[in-house]
């Protein structure tokens, strides 16, 4: 029964490492994603109304793209509470789920910050091709 004890941490230590893999992996494509166009392209400044119209497009993407992010850390906080064990009497916070928590708000607030930019943007670059075709 001692061994089946010693695998379950086991388990519960690589499944955490995995998790914490994956959320760097997360925020730093995250970070490379706004100085990068969808194709890989850096993105040159617009000349045509034309194409202020698909920058607006290109940021109104971005900012899904980041709401979804925010939602998916949300989420994940979430289960991860789940599958923490709790001492009923002990009325603190659980370290490693404090710990969750903190980074994923912490990612959450800074996706939700970059997908208002994304939105500020689109509202410019339509501004400017309706600014373009004298609108």
């Amino acid at each position: 029964m001692k061994n089946i004890g010693k695998n379950t941490n086991r388990i519960i230590i690589v499944a955490r490492l995995f998790i914490l893999g994956v959320l760097t992996f997360n925020s730093q494509a995250l970070a490379q994603g706004h100085s990068e166009h969808q194709s890989g392209q850096e993105l040159k400044a617009p000349q045509t109304a034309q194409e202020h119209r698909e920058r607006a497009a290109y940021y109104r993407q971005k900012a899904a793209e980041y709401r979804a992010e925010a939602e998916s850390h949300k989420k994940m906080l979430s289960d991860y509470s789940k599958g923490v064990a709790r001492n009923p009497k002990d009325t603190n916070e659980n370290p490693y789920i404090k710990k969750m928590r903190l980074h994923c708000e912490k990612y959450s607030d800074a996706a939700e910050s970059l997908a208002r930019e994304a939105d500020e943007m689109a509202k410019f670059h339509e501004m400017r091709a309706k600014e373009m075709e004298g609108k």
